[in-house]
C-alpha cells in the first residue's frame, strides 16, 4: 500500500503556491496524472514518487506606476478649456504670429485658464509628468486563457486605490504547467483626468 512519507509547500516570487508529495510503496508507482511535474525511482526496492502540484492560490497583483511628459495644457486642471479655447491657445503655442489670431495673445485674457497657461509658458513650462498605471494580474487557471478581450475596457478587480481612471486589457500571457495555465493579463490605465473612450475600445 502506498504511503505519502512527505509533503512541503511553498511560494514563487509571484505567490502561487505548490505543493509536493513525496510517496512510497514496494510496489511500482504511476504518476497520478493531475500533477505539475512528477520525479518516479527505485531503490532498495523501495519505489519513490515526487510529485509537483498547485495548491489553492490566491490572485496575485502587481501595480507599477510610471510617468510621461504630457503637453501642461492636457493637466486636468484645464479639463474645462472649451474646444474654442484650446484651438485658439494651440494656434497661439505653434506660432504666435498667426494672422488667424489677429494679434491676439493670451496676455490679452484676464481670466482662467489663459492666465495660468500663460503664466506657465513664461516660466517654460510647456509639459508636465503625468502618471501612467499598469497593473499585472496573475492566476492560476484551469483553462487556456481568453485573448478575445484584449484592447478593450476591462476591469482590473486591483483591490487598491488606483484613481480617477479607467482601464484597458493591454496583454495576455499564459503558460500551461501540468493541468492548469499560469496566466498573467496587463491592464493600462488611462491618463490621469482622462478616460479611456467606450467608442473605441468596446
Amino acid at each position: 500500500m502506498a504511503t505519502i512519507t512527505q509533503i512541503e509547500r511553498s511560494a514563487d516570487p509571484t505567490g502561487l503556491v505548490t505543493e509536493t508529495i513525496t510517496t512510497q510503496d514496494f510496489a511500482e508507482l504511476e504518476p497520478s496524472g493531475s500533477a505539475r511535474s512528477y520525479k518516479i525511482s527505485q531503490a532498495d526496492g523501495v519505489w519513490t514518487r515526487v510529485e509537483e502540484s498547485f495548491a489553492d492560490n490566491p490572485v496575485v497583483y502587481a501595480i507599477d506606476v510610471s510617468t510621461t511628459q504630457e503637453p501642461v495644457e492636457s493637466n486636468p486642471i484645464f479639463q474645462d478649456m472649451t474646444t474654442p479655447e484650446r484651438e485658439k491657445w494651440a494656434q497661439w503655442k505653434q506660432n504666435p504670429t498667426n494672422p488667424i489670431l489677429a494679434g491676439w495673445t493670451p496676455a490679452d485674457e484676464g481670466t482662467f485658464p489663459f492666465t495660468h497657461l500663460y503664466y506657465l509658458w513664461q516660466r517654460g513650462i510647456t509639459n508636465y509628468f503625468a502618471p501612467r498605471i499598469v497593473i499585472k494580474q496573475t492566476s492560476l487557471e484551469t483553462e487556456a486563457p481568453d485573448v478575445g478581450d484584449v484592447g478593450k475596457l476591462s476591469a482590473t478587480g486591483y483591490p487598491g486605490n488606483s484613481g480617477d481612471v479607467n482601464f484597458i486589457l493591454a496583454g495576455v500571457s499564459g503558460q500551461q504547467e501540468g493541468t492548469h495555465f499560469r496566466v498573467t493579463r496587463e491592464y493600462l490605465g488611462s491618463a490621469v483626468g482622462t478616460v479611456w473612450d467606450d467608442s473605441l475600445y468596446t
